[in-house]
C-alpha cells in the first residue's frame, strides 16, 4: 500500500509556474494521459458526497497501461479525505480487460483526458496538467520521507509557494478531475 499526500490547485497560467520549476527540479516527461473511470453494478462510488471515497480506473500512458484502486482514509469532519490508499497493477491487454469490467457489471461513467506534464523536484513530483473541459492544474505530491502525512502536506504546500501560489489552502481542490467533469455536466 502507498499513501498518496498531494495538493491540487487551479491555475490561470501554467507558464508561469514552468518558468520557475527550472530552478527546483527537472522535466521528466509530458504525455497524454487518459484515465477512464468505472463504477460496479452494486455501488457507484461517485454517489458518496462531497466527493468519492473510492475509485477504480485503467490509466492509459503511452507506455504502459495500469489498473488502479484508490480509496480515501482520515474522514475529517467536513466529510473531505487528505490521503489515499493505492493499489495498482500493469494490465497487457485492455481490450480484454475491458470486456472482463463488463462481464462483472462495471461500468464506465467518465473519461479524463488530459496533457500531463511530470516534474522531479527533490522531495516532490510536480505535475503540470491541461484538463480537457477543465483547464489548467498543478499537483504537487510528497515523493520523500517525511515523519508524517501532515509533515508531508505541510511541506506540499511550501512548495506551492515557492511557485508563486499564496494561500494555497484556500485554493486547494479536494475533488479529482473525474468528479468535477460528472459535476459540469
Amino acid at each position: 500500500m502507498n499513501i498518496e499526500v498531494e495538493i491540487k490547485i487551479k491555475v490561470e497560467d501554467l507558464n508561469k509556474i514552468k518558468e520557475k520549476l527550472p530552478q527546483l527540479g527537472k522535466v521528466v516527461k509530458s504525455i497524454n494521459q487518459i484515465d477512464e473511470y468505472y463504477i460496479p453494478c452494486h455501488r457507484d462510488f461517485f454517489a458518496q458526497k462531497p466527493h468519492p471515497v473510492e475509485w477504480l480506473r485503467i490509466r492509459t500512458n503511452p507506455d504502459k497501461v495500469i489498473f488502479e484502486y484508490d480509496k480515501s482514509i482520515n474522514k475529517r469532519p467536513d466529510g473531505l479525505q487528505d490521503y489515499a490508499e493505492e493499489y495498482e497493477t500493469e494490465i497487457k491487454n485492455i481490450g480484454e480487460f475491458r470486456k472482463i469490467l463488463g462481464f462483472l457489471d462495471f461500468k464506465k461513467i467518465i473519461t479524463v483526458d488530459k496533457q500531463r506534464e511530470y516534474w522531479n523536484c527533490g522531495d516532490f513530483e510536480i505535475c503540470l496538467d491541461k484538463v480537457k473541459d477543465l483547464g489548467d492544474f498543478v499537483e504537487v505530491e510528497a515523493q520523500g520521507n517525511f515523519k508524517d502525512t501532515k509533515e508531508a502536506k505541510e511541506k506540499c504546500g511550501e512548495f506551492l509557494e515557492l511557485l508563486g501560489i499564496e494561500n494555497y489552502k484556500d485554493k486547494e481542490i479536494k475533488k479529482g478531475y473525474s468528479v468535477m467533469l460528472l459535476s459540469s455536466k
